[in-house]
């Protein structure tokens, strides 16, 4: 069984995200002082003793949306007021209530679900209680909750008030415990306007993410668990990545940036989505050379496959071009995929399974040292400083990603091309390691 959800509901830039990121204990919300910061739902676990419960962090609802984001920030927050077990509605206690606000009440009051009524940026009780709180009941929502997210006033008593609401309704909050071991972790990233938030909607069966055709929508990362054959995955859409050149210091596209290299560190398995249109850029090539780096898993999608004319031409030629262009990481598979159709979204969710597979291997010694021995009898290593470079014998020291170790005569002078070449043979002698980084070390032989 699930646990239950909490979303938070108000006006833009009521202090939402600052609220959210407090009861979960974790800075995941990008915060900014100004209004629509957050497009996306930001889910976390919020925990208090042996009790847990979802928070949901939502885009502020706009009385009257201007553009097609707007529109569809108000509307995916509308629909998914169903799936919530409570909702905090958060005003802003400093300014009392709002046209805005009053919009967000009524759709409440049809919506029918419970409420917590929650005061944000209370710093200084006697003004509010003085000024703002008489105004306040005229809500019909009772006495709210007076908070200081910034400053974290009063948020023990809020928690305290949500789960005792939530258990009021006869709903579980005991915490469940998941092995975060079995759950494979797949970060889906790639340029703006490459269509990852519809992948991650197509994948995950769900419309979480903001969808449109402006470059630069998602902003934060949106987390969804799915389960596929009786296996977990946790699928996290990103935000696109820029040219540094183009992201302006302390905006959100910075922060965004930030999270996205985060969301790959923490990730098993990284999508590169790349739009099939445009073909591979620049930017494409930094994000693949940074999963690498960073040991992770890779898989890249040529996403938008339906716009290509002559697809079965173009396909051995993209084949060419991305062992060209992809040359660091031709070990990945490539899959043709349309979030549109829902074209190669099996085949996806397969290598994902073959990659984290691979990225979890571990190679018997005896078969290695054995490879070894017959490379070295065609392939000597060269010689240094008037010495053969000599080789004893390997192991792998360990996985996530698969880590060799080579004990030499002169592990120092080991040049970067033979290290390559001995990448190559374990690939090729040994295993393929599909769609994992292999990482080579040299030391001095054990005495």
């Amino acid at each position: 069984m699930a646990e239950p959800i909490v979303l938070i509901i108000g006006k833009p830039n009521v202090g939402k995200s600052t609220l959210f990121n407090r009861i979960i204990r974790e800075k995941k919300s990008i915060v900014l002082d100004f209004p629509g910061v957050t497009r996306d739902h930001v889910y976390g676990e919020a925990r208090w003793g042996e009790r847990a419960f979802t928070l949901v962090d939502t885009c502020g609802i706009f009385e009257n949306p201007e553009g097609i984001i707007e529109r569809q920030q108000k509307q995916v927050v509308l629909s998914s007021v169903k799936e919530a077990s409570l909702v905090l509605f958060v005003i802003d206690g400093r300014e009392g209530i709002t046209s805005e606000d009053i919009h967000v009440v009524e759709f409440l009051r049809k919506a029918g679900v419970e409420i917590v009524f929650v005061a944000n940026k209370i710093e200084s009780y006697e003004k509010y209680e003085r000024n703002i709180l008489p105004e306040l009941y005229e809500i019909g929502f009772g006495e709210p909750i007076p908070v200081s997210a910034e400053h974290n006033k009063n948020i023990d008593e809020l928690i305290d008030t949500i789960l005792e609401r939530l258990e009021q309704q006869g709903i579980d909050t005991t915490l469940r415990e998941e092995n975060d071991d079995e759950i494979v972790k797949v970060a889906i990233i790639g340029k703006p306007n490459a269509g990852k938030s519809s992948l991650f909607n197509k994948i995950t069966g769900l419309k979480k993410a903001i969808v449109s055709d402006i470059p630069g929508t998602t902003r934060d990362i949106v987390d969804e668990i799915v389960e596929f054959d009786g296996k977990k995955y946790k699928f996290i859409d990103t935000a696109g990545m820029r040219k540094k050149s183009t992201v302006e210091y302390g905006t959100v596209e910075m922060y965004s940036i930030v999270r996205t290299i985060k969301a790959i560190e923490r990730a098993d398995v990284v999508i590169i989505v790349v739009d099939s249109t445009e073909g591979i850029t620049h930017q494409d090539q930094k994000v693949a050379g940074l999963a690498e780096n960073k040991g992770k898993a890779t898989i890249v999608a040529f996403n938008k496959w339906d716009l290509v004319k002559n697809q079965s031409i173009k396909k051995k030629e993209y084949e060419e071009y991305f062992e060209k262009e992809f040359y660091y990481i031709k070990y990945s598979p490539a899959i043709y995929t349309s979030a549109e159709r829902g074209w190669g979204i099996e085949e996806l969710i397969d290598s994902i399974d073959i990659v984290n597979k691979s990225r979890n291997r571990r190679i018997p010694t005896s078969a290695l040292n054995a490879a070894l021995e017959r490379y070295l009898m065609v392939s000597p290593p060269p010689v240094k400083k008037g010495k053969r470079i000599k080789f004893y014998y390997a192991t792998q020291v360990d996985v996530k990603p698969p880590v060799f170790t080579f004990y030499s005569n002169q592990p120092e002078n080991i040049p970067k091309t033979y290290a390559q070449s001995l990448r190559n043979m374990i690939r090729k002698y040994i295993d393929p390691f599909v769609g994992t980084p292999l990482f080579i070390k040299f030391a001095e032989r054990k005495k």
